[in-house]
């Protein structure tokens, strides 16, 4: 049964994963006028689902700590739960009302109930994982915060910056440049949080090269880089294209976008299986 828990642990985890930093990047990209005002519309309904799988997941990942304190056969066990809600509730409410918060912000069309939301989210996101378990977190749990709030912009590029055939060329164009001033700052700095992390996470360079858990984290961090390559790509050369030629830079926009989701994917799984199936020592 344990074997199952950790499983559904570490499903439980790319979904909360998922969702937090789509919530996240949602209610930024309308917060920060990724998105112009009046195609938030077009934001609603991703955003709500969005925000209900962190609801979801944040709810399950308690039942299933419930279950691991148990003897593995009950989801909820009124006796122990209040155990597991001292473990998990601080995140788990952040978390539920930044994302109620974000989802109501890009509804109603409130860029500052938007960014309050996305940021509140991101601090009850660094409220979970490895971080709290160090023996003097220190400023790793803001860290782990400051992450998800840039990763979270990052992530939800592909989708927000998409070249759908609806998608004029000018406002294409002025989505991406808006996108790339933020990134430009932001981007670097996510992934020197990256590095640092990693490292106070794995306890040093020995154990951050020599365990599976360290090789995981250097996995995610690798994916990083490449998918920070392919946006230095988008900003020098697609931009570009889509100025001169709008037909040919949007099929090189689509190719480039569909290569960052797929790392984007690559790094949420290597984090999900270093947070659950792996972790500090293994």
């Amino acid at each position: 049964m344990g074997d199952v828990l950790q499983l559904a642990l570490f499903a439980d985890r790319i979904g909360l994963n998922v969702a937090s930093l789509l919530t996240i990047g949602f209610a930024l990209h309308a917060a920060l006028g990724v998105v112009e005002r009046d195609a938030f519309w077009r934001l609603r309904s991703l955003g709500f689902l969005a925000g209900a799988g962190v609801l979801v997941f944040a709810g399950l990942r308690l039942l299933i700590l419930n279950a691991q304190m148990g003897d593995g056969t009950v989801l909820f066990d009124p006796e122990l739960f209040p155990l597991s809600w001292i473990a998990l509730g601080p995140s788990t409410m952040a978390m539920g009302v930044g994302a109620v918060a974000g989802v109501a912000g890009v509804i109603v069309g409130s860029r500052i109930l938007a960014g309050i939301g996305a940021s509140i989210l991101a601090v009850g996101f660094g409220l979970t994982g490895h971080s709290q378990g160090l023996a003097d977190p220190g400023l790793a749990p803001m860290a782990v915060a400051a992450h998800a709030f840039i990763a979270g912009f990052w992530v939800v590029a592909p989708i927000t910056l998409y070249p759908a055939a609806l998608l004029r060329d000018d406002v294409l164009l002025a989505r991406l440049k808006r996108f790339s001033v933020i990134a430009m700052a932001a981007i670097p700095l996510l992934l020197l949080l990256g590095v640092w992390l990693a490292f106070v996470l794995a306890g040093g360079v020995a154990p951050l090269f020599g365990s599976i858990y360290g090789w995981l984290l250097l996995a995610k961090l690798a994916a990083g880089l490449a998918a920070m390559g392919m946006g230095a790509l988008n900003k020098q050369v697609v931009t570009t294209r889509i100025e001169r030629d709008p037909a040919k830079g949007r099929r090189w926009l689509r190719l480039t976008l569909a290569f960052e989701a797929i790392l984007f994917a690559t790094a949420l799984l290597a984090v999900s299986a270093a947070t659950t199936i792996a972790g500090p020592g293994e």
